[in-house]
């Protein structure tokens, strides 16, 4: 078997990790006042869906933030310099941002900085999974300048 074909089918097995997040979701949730923004409740409809062959996840969101629309596409697959995944995220606000996903069925965080005028704040993302997968909690937190760290967002999906 050549190179190519085995760092292919490592991936192929690298991804299917991300099967537990393909479907339609529903998010009901709250945002805390933070730098991102005042407390505000979530509701938003989630798209996990594979891109065809298989190698790539196309996460859509819909929803709104307090009485802001929010939407966000992303999509996700292998990082090659780890076992983990590159989130590339475009949201409806004209921003972008690259994350890093690692985890296993149960369990997974979200990872990276987020920039915005001119500051950088660092932020993780726990998300685990209860009732045979139908369940997703989210919480989200933030660190400013080695500041402790604080939750900004904290929602629950559910399976549709």
């Amino acid at each position: 078997m050549s190179q190519n074909a085995v760092a292919i089918k490592a991936q192929s097995s690298a991804t299917k990790r991300l099967e537990v997040f393909v479907g339609k979701w529903r998010e009901e949730g709250q945002a805390s006042e933070s730098p991102f923004g005042p407390a505000a409740k979530v509701t938003s409809n989630h798209t996990w869906e594979w891109l065809p062959g298989e190698k790539f996840l196309i996460h859509r969101i819909e929803g709104r933030l307090g009485e802001n629309e929010m939407a966000c596409i992303e999509i996700i697959g292998p990082d090659t310099s780890s076992q983990n995944f590159s989130v590339h995220s475009f949201y409806n606000d004209g921003s972008q941002n690259i994350w890093q996903l690692g985890g296993s069925q149960d369990g997974w965080t979200l990872t990276g900085d987020w920039k915005k005028d001119n500051e950088t704040t660092r932020v993780r993302c726990a998300i685990g999974f209860a009732d045979s997968g139908n369940t997703m909690t989210v919480k989200w937190e933030y660190s400013s300048g080695g500041s402790p760290w604080g939750v900004f967002w904290d929602t629950q999906l559910k399976r549709n």
